[in-house]
């Protein structure tokens, strides 16, 4: 993939996930997008407002992109989905991803608040922040099985009671059908063994490639 094929792929990720916002949301910011040396970054906020339509919390979504490894793909390399209560500007919850990170899971929640029973049980076991949740990481699968941007807007419509458009169902369902598809491709290529078994077992007969049996990814199956 060359560098104008990168631009090119962000652009059209980025379109489709202004595309979604504005499906569920009336007011959407514009997105914007920088450049990082090699990786590209964008940014889009999403304003969420309740039944008397006064802004009450703010969704920000943060995206770096690269290569993958192969430089074949466009990758996520890091990826934030926050939001934060506007009455004093408090983060509330984040999905976070980061493909490079070893002293934490690499998709993780991020809960800001506190619970007394959880901070005791910190301080049992001496943990540097026991009165802090937000310094957990509670792990959501690894870079293929992580929530989508979908799971959690569906999350903020239907739990929270935040206002949505009324065809915000058909596109949450339209864009975490592409997402599954896509993570479901990732993973093929992840473990090629895994899909020749499956497919096998359905009926297919799968021949392997002439230039040799791909390997599974051992990185990427034991990745936290």
């Amino acid at each position: 993939m060359t560098r104008a094929d990168l631009v090119s792929e962000v652009d059209r990720f980025t379109s489709e996930t202004e595309e979604l916002l504005r499906s569920c949301f009336a007011m959407v910011d514009e997105p914007s997008t920088e450049t990082r040396g090699d990786r590209l970054v964008t940014k889009i906020r999403a304003h969420l407002t309740g039944r008397s339509k006064q802004e009450l919390a703010e969704l920000d979504i943060y995206q770096r992109f690269c290569l993958d490894s192969t430089e074949t793909y466009l990758a996520v390399e890091q990826s934030v989905f926050k939001v934060t209560a506007n009455i004093d500007r408090t983060p509330i919850v984040r999905y976070d991803y980061d493909r490079l990170a070893h002293s934490k899971p690499s998709s993780h929640i991020q809960i800001h608040t506190h619970r007394g029973a959880v901070s005791h049980l910190l301080s049992q076991t001496e943990h540097p922040k026991p009165h802090a949740i937000e310094s957990l990481h509670f792990p959501t699968g690894g870079a293929r099985f992580r929530p989508s941007l979908e799971d959690l807007l569906e999350f903020l419509i239907k739990d929270c009671k935040f206002t949505a458009k009324d065809d915000w169902s058909a596109a949450v369902r339209k864009g975490r059908e592409r997402w599954r598809r896509l993570q479901a491709r990732a993973i093929v290529r992840d473990a090629p063994s895994e899909a020749v078994a499956a497919l096998t077992n359905l009926g297919y007969d799968v021949k392997p490639p002439s230039n040799g049996v791909p390997a599974d990814s051992t990185k990427a199956l034991h990745t936290w």
